[in-house]
């Protein structure tokens, strides 16, 4: 197959790398670049008051680690969730055991039995700049005390929608796959309207059901729930589309 792999540069390179040993011939286009965030400065005196850490994306985990290496400090010994498999395996990579829903969304990480009884826990949020605010909200609503740090800030580079689609159809482009609703939402900014019928008809590979309404609601017709947005994931997730 000729996936589209939108995610950000390293974890794009990782990925086409794999489905080029599967014999997949994959083209890249990072629609999202990431770098340091404006609150790292503040992580070391937010983790030495907290009592549970929660990472909402594999971002968040490699830009707070990388922080805490560079200024010689390391996790403290205290509760780790992640919202999606990627994101715990980020933390595994870092010497972290952290706790992960089967439900890849914000909904699943707050349906844990670990999370119903955090009154008076001060909770720190690793995420990008900006975000839903279900998990501070709801968390807050049962008593937690919460902080976001802004671990890493999000950058669109500029593309000419247009040629970029024209690259693609003449590449006999046949799937796509997007591990967030805001690469979903990139993805259908730059492809023009006359040209997003062609698009709705491209395989589509998500991370999670909420990702696939998004998608259902803007007009895709195929479109397969990977088990997160790991680049494992998403790979079985189209091998199985392959063979069917």
């Amino acid at each position: 197959m000729i996936p589209l792999v939108v995610r950000p540069a390293a974890q794009a390179t990782e990925l086409a790398q794999l489905l080029r040993q599967l014999g997949h011939a994959p083209l890249c286009c990072p629609l999202l670049e990431t770098v340091a965030g404006s609150d790292l400065p503040r992580l070391a005196d937010m983790l030495q008051d907290a009592d549970i850490v929660i990472a909402v994306s594999i971002h968040a985990v490699h830009f707070a680690h990388d922080f805490l290496l560079q200024t010689g400090l390391t996790w403290p010994h205290i509760e780790y969730f992640a919202v999606g498999q990627a994101s715990a395996d980020a933390f595994a990579e870092v010497g972290v055991q952290a706790i992960c829903p089967d439900d890849p969304r914000s909904e699943g990480l707050l349906a844990l039995p670990e999370l119903q009884q955090v009154s008076g826990k001060r909770v720190v949020i690793l995420r990008g700049n900006g975000g839903r605010d279900l998990i501070a909200s709801t968390l807050a609503s049962r008593g937690a005390l919460v902080h976001y740090c802004a671990a890493y800030e999000r950058h669109y580079p500029e593309f000419d929608g247009e040629a970029l689609t024209s690259h693609w159809q003449a590449a006999g482009l046949d799937s796509l796959l997007v591990t967030s609703g805001e690469l979903l939402q990139r993805l259908l900014e730059l492809v023009p309207t006359s040209q997003q019928p062609w698009l709705f008809d491209r395989l589509l590979v998500v991370p999670s059901p909420r990702v696939a309404e998004m998608a259902s609601a803007a007009g895709f017709i195929h479109i397969t729930i990977a088990q997160g947005a790991s680049n494992q994931a998403l790979m079985a997730a189209l091998e199985l589309r392959k063979m069917e």
